[in-house]
């Protein structure tokens, strides 16, 4: 069966799933009823090291969501969304020097805990946005279920944002504003005095912080401890890549040619994948591959590409493809292919 959207590989931390069933419990639900609901009665939850799939995920807030009655259980989980709760991140998180080294740092990690999410941080004028979007559209067995389904999704990352930097700072977090793409729910009223500011009904979803408070310092700022934890965080982005491939594959997504100057540097691809130059050359190696042995690789196909489909002459792909001389790309392409750029161009002919 085909899984475009990944939604059958575990990749959600239990940590996650126990918060939903300590909030259901409170409610006079009991943990067995809510995973036999969800059919989730066998998955060993309390694994530290745990993971659920986007799927298991969904139908356990589903059933939350129709066992409770409460559809705005979305801001409850957001509202008690713990640092502590995101795993080695979270550590990684509160160590740091600044809120704003520890958006960054979130929205660089972000895809470590719910991949079907993405996060880009950016500055307008005196304000500083968080913006959240799904990678693929939120799938749900009738409209009406997927609706419920994102809205408590994007209410879960959108409150645990706020209420982490609330913990961080220790400070209010009153100036900030939440703007989210669906109309006004029922329930919002119940919990509006718990709330940041929220308008609805617009264009995308973001939080919106004064960029004044960018700097504020976090009350557990840790050097040493920071880079602990993002020794650990590195680790365990490599260790939950789906498979050797996986990490293959976003190597070479990032070995983007630039015209005229070649490829990224094995530290530019390294940070583009939030880890050190050495990690990745040393798990790269784990595979019986290194950084060169796929940059050949992506080389030798932008060449044979080159050769084969366009005019261009040997000379200038040899300049396009960032050789500073057009004897080292000769060379190169026959170690390759056994063959010289010439004699690969011929073939198109026949």
């Amino acid at each position: 069966m085909k899984d475009p959207y990944g939604l059958s590989k575990a990749t959600i931390p239990n940590a996650y799933a126990q918060l939903l069933i300590e909030i259901v419990v409170e409610r006079g639900i009991s943990a067995e009823q809510l995973l036999a609901e969800s059919r989730l009665s066998k998955i060993p939850l309390t694994a530290a090291e745990g993971r659920v799939t986007p799927r298991q995920w969904s139908r356990l807030v589903w059933s939350a969501l129709q066992l409770t009655g409460d559809e705005g259980l979305g801001y409850e989980y957001g509202l008690r969304l713990r640092p502590t709760a995101h795993g080695v991140l979270g550590f990684a998180l509160m160590s740091c020097a600044t809120i704003g080294q520890a958006l960054e740092l979130g929205a660089a990690f972000f895809s470590m805990r719910l991949r079907d999410y993405r996060i880009e941080m950016r500055t307008e004028g005196e304000i500083t946005l968080i913006e959240i979007m799904e990678t693929h559209p939120v799938i749900g067995a009738a409209p009406e279920q997927a609706l419920m389904l994102r809205r408590f999704f994007h209410e879960c990352v959108m409150l645990g944002i706020v209420y982490a930097g609330r913990f961080l700072t220790g400070r209010d977090f009153s100036d900030v504003e939440l703007r989210v793409d669906w109309s006004e729910p029922a329930y919002h009223a119940r919990y509006r005095d718990r709330l940041p500011s929220i308008r609805f009904n617009q264009s995308s979803n973001q939080v919106r912080i004064p960029s004044a408070n960018i700097q504020s310092p976090l009350v557990l700022a840790d050097p040493m401890a920071h880079q602990q934890a993002m020794v650990q965080c590195e680790q365990e982005q490599i260790r939950h890549a789906d498979t050797p491939n996986d990490l293959i594959a976003r190597v070479k997504a990032e070995l983007i040619l630039t015209p005229e100057m070649g490829y990224p540097s094995l530290d530019a691809v390294a940070a583009k994948l939030n880890i050190s130059g050495r990690t990745l050359k040393r798990h790269l190696q784990t595979f019986n591959t290194t950084y060169i042995v796929l940059l050949d690789e992506v080389r030798q196909n932008e060449a044979e590409k080159l050769l084969m489909t366009t005019e261009m002459d040997i000379q200038k792909i040899s300049s396009f493809l960032g050789y500073l001389e057009p004897t080292n790309f000769t060379r190169a392409f026959k170690k390759w292919t056994g063959q010289t750029p010439s004699q690969c161009r011929q073939q198109r002919h026949y």
